[in-house]
């Protein structure tokens, strides 16, 4: 922690009387202490200090006013809990004589830069770029970080027990998760509900839905069958082929290529396998049938190949649920009180 920032009640008082004492005739302005954990005071320099690499990229992506107010609100918050989770860890280290030394630092930063391929102090310089942190700030969220590390690995150690089951189970949740970000290539067959359809025709109109269905999971061309029965005109010709599509909320879904489909028909498509052909869907006066044509390669090859990274992806997940655990067991015995 930054010794210039983070005071002890106590020394804050001092600090105020000797103000006080020294000019009478002025008012004085103390820093503002923001929160106190313990018997520390964590001051608005410090979390304004901390959340300025975040508020700087607010600064260039969030729209001024409103919307600026808002994301400054949130990052303040959230870095207010970090500061205070911070220091109830550094408070929780010190009674258990645990520290992290110059050493510990100085390898740890040396290994990112090795592993992104660049020498030290191009690795610094972009650090410094990319969030404005200079070389000490970096250098002291590294000592935090590692330090957390020490505490939790100390916490859980000898408890920690990840069975095959366990790593095959998170490797197919990661399959699960990875397919909803993949794109896919759908094409669709669109039979209108002209309003005010009797109930005769429309269910005429769901039998041949459901017909088509068949005879395309039979084996005929959906591209044929689309060019025959199909009422969209845009893609008729084309056999209902929607192009490539992402899904909703994926990095690419705002890249401009394609509209995203529908939520009720992508929620459909991303449970697809290529060449399947789902059951009519009912959308908005019309029947829906979705083939997915394609789908983006799976990052993953086999179980094997990934078995390692689940691995990580476990270990990551057990102790991040430790370190919930043990920092609701520090606030419960420890004095809070946030003035934010």
């Amino acid at each position: 922690m930054r010794a210039s920032l983070r005071l002890t009640l106590p020394a804050l008082a001092a600090a105020a009387a000797l103000a006080t004492a020294a000019s009478p005739a002025r008012a004085i302005v103390i820093e503002r202490v923001v929160a106190v954990v313990g018997d520390r005071a964590i001051l608005k320099s410090e979390l304004e200090h901390r959340a300025r690499p975040y508020l700087r990229q607010a600064v260039r992506h969030v729209p001024a006013g409103a919307q600026y107010a808002a994301a400054e609100s949130t990052i303040l918050k959230e870095m207010m809990q970090k500061l205070i989770d911070e220091e109830l860890e550094s408070q929780a280290a010190e009674k258990a004589h645990i520290s992290v030394t110059m050493d510990e630092v100085d390898n740890a930063i040396r290994n990112v830069a090795q592993g992104q391929g660049i020498n030290l102090a191009d690795f610094m310089r972009e650090v410094h770029a990319r969030s404005g942190m200079s070389e000490q700030d970096y250098r002291d969220e590294i000592r935090r970080q590692i330090l957390e590390g020490k505490m939790l690995q100390a916490r859980v150690k000898g408890r920690v027990r990840i069975t095959e089951e366990d790593v095959k189970a998170m490797y197919e949740r990661q399959l699960r998760e990875e397919r909803r970000r993949r794109e896919y290539k759908p094409a669709w067959i669109v039979l209108r509900l002209a309003p005010g359809s009797s109930t005769t025709a429309v269910a005429e109109r769901r039998a041949l839905a459901n017909e088509l269905v068949k005879r395309a999971r039979k084996g005929e061309a959906f591209a044929t069958l689309a060019q025959a029965y199909s009422d969209d005109a845009p893609t008729r010709e084309q056999g209902g082929d929607l192009g490539i599509r992402a899904p909703q909320g994926s990095q690419n879904a705002t890249s401009g290529r394609r509209p995203v489909l529908a939520p009720e028909l992508e929620a459909v498509a991303i449970n697809l396998e290529p060449g399947q052909v789902a059951d009519p869907i009912e959308l908005a006066g019309t029947l829906v049938i979705l083939q997915l044509q394609s789908r983006g390669p799976s990052q993953y090859t086999t179980y094997e190949a990934a078995k390692s990274e689940m691995v990580q992806r476990l270990q990551t997940e057990i102790l991040e649920k430790a370190k919930r655990k043990w920092l609701d067991e520090l606030k419960s015995r420890t004095h809070l009180d946030i003035r934010l």
